[in-house]
């Protein structure tokens, strides 16, 4: 019989003990934590049983949770050659939708996704944190940050066509026509509901005059505090994801692109698509004066007089005062969000971004600063009356 677990610690480390050394420092993080009493673990996937020798003796007891029956015919037979049995339990079940009686104090999975939508990594994660952790408990990894680059790579060979997301190969020029941009971050410590379908739209300023055919994405993955690595395609190539038509870009203009997918449905099931922002629009409507601004008027009126009733508008005063003008090399609304407090960063962008994906439905997206104008001009008509 393979023991599954000695040549796992193997096969893991030859392909990248980079990947590896950073979940066994993440354990040692997490387990010094625990002075008074041992913690208890579940661990997720076969992959992540091949740390079981760094964790094995500091904790009280191991869940492996695994529904493949020949991986859990293995796992149990390394348990037996290292005799393990007495503290391990196997759960056969589905990562993605397995619970249990009593939830544990720390999980443990190793991520091998090549995107954070490709494959049900998200979703056994997002699993684990509602129905298998603790709620002081740790998540390892404990979040995902998504970056992108505005990319120009070929799209067809001889006139035929090659929009599918893939790898950049190693050596495959791909020019960058903006700097890297943080996108969104997927915090599995988190109690915030995490959107398993995504509609979004991104600004970004192009920094190169060319022709843009696709996003260049990474992930970062945060394992513990300070502490992270790229995703498993181990940052010598990252996915390639075209849209779906090529645009012609000016240097310092504003791109938008608008993302939508599903949770695990895969890159080749995932829209991009891209356009200029433009000031003016060519159908027949009114950013100013649509329904869905006034809407957002509203709910921007609406804010504020919450903060009126917890007595706060004084600071509101200064962060507007403050972020007209930045002096710096930032947009005034990524100013605003640098300088309200934590408690209303959510809300705000979640508000922001909910108006982006209305008005994308009906014309072009707004630039941060036309938001921005528009969130000022309803704050000064609201505090003159």
């Amino acid at each position: 019989m393979t023991l599954l677990l000695d040549q796992g610690v193997q096969f893991s480390a030859a392909l990248d003990p980079h990947r590896r050394l950073a979940y066994e420092r993440a354990l040692v993080d997490a387990l010094a934590l625990y002075k008074d009493e041992l913690p208890t673990i579940a661990v997720l996937g076969w992959q992540a049983t091949t740390l079981l020798d760094v964790f094995s003796e500091k904790v009280s007891k191991i869940t492996i949770i695994e529904d493949e029956p020949l991986l859990v015919a293995s796992i149990k037979s390394a348990l037996e050659e290292k005799q393990l049995g007495e503290k391990v339990r196997i759960l056969e079940s589905d990562p993605r939708t397995a619970t249990l009686d009593e939830k544990v104090d720390i999980i443990l999975l190793t991520h091998s996704s090549t995107w954070f939508i490709e494959g049900p990594s998200a979703a056994v994660l997002d699993n684990a944190r509602k129905n298998l952790l603790k709620a002081e408990g740790q998540m390892i990894p404990r979040r995902f940050v998504h970056l992108f680059e505005l990319a120009c790579c070929p799209t067809s060979v001889n006139g035929l066509e090659m929009r599918v997301p893939r790898y950049i190969r190693p050596g495959e020029p791909v020019p960058l026509l903006s700097e890297s941009k943080h996108w969104s971050t997927i915090d599995f410590g988190s109690n915030a509901t995490i959107k398993h379908d995504v509609e979004d739209t991104i600004i970004v300023k192009s920094l190169l005059t060319g022709t843009l055919t696709g996003l260049r994405l990474s992930t970062l993955v945060e394992i513990s505090k300070d502490n992270i690595y790229l995703a498993s395609h181990a940052g010598y190539h990252k996915v390639f994801v075209p849209l779906e038509h090529d645009i012609n870009v000016e240097a310092g203009k504003l791109v938008e692109i608008f993302v939508k997918y599903s949770f695990s449905a895969g890159l080749t099931q995932t829209l991009f698509k891209g356009r200029i922002v433009g000031k003016e629009n060519d159908q027949g409507w009114s950013l100013h004066d649509h329904s869905t601004t006034q809407a957002f008027r509203a709910k921007i009126r609406a804010f504020v007089d919450g903060i009126k009733e917890q007595g706060r508008l004084s600071d509101l005063d200064k962060v507007v005062s403050y972020t007209i003008d930045p002096h710096g090399d930032v947009s005034r609304l990524t100013a605003m969000f640098w300088t309200i407090d934590e408690e209303f960063r959510k809300p705000v962008r979640d508000l922001i971004a909910s108006f982006r994906a209305d008005i994308s439905q009906v014309g072009p997206t707004p630039s941060d600063d036309t938001i921005y104008d528009l969130m000022l001009e309803t704050y000064n008509a609201y505090r003159a009356n």
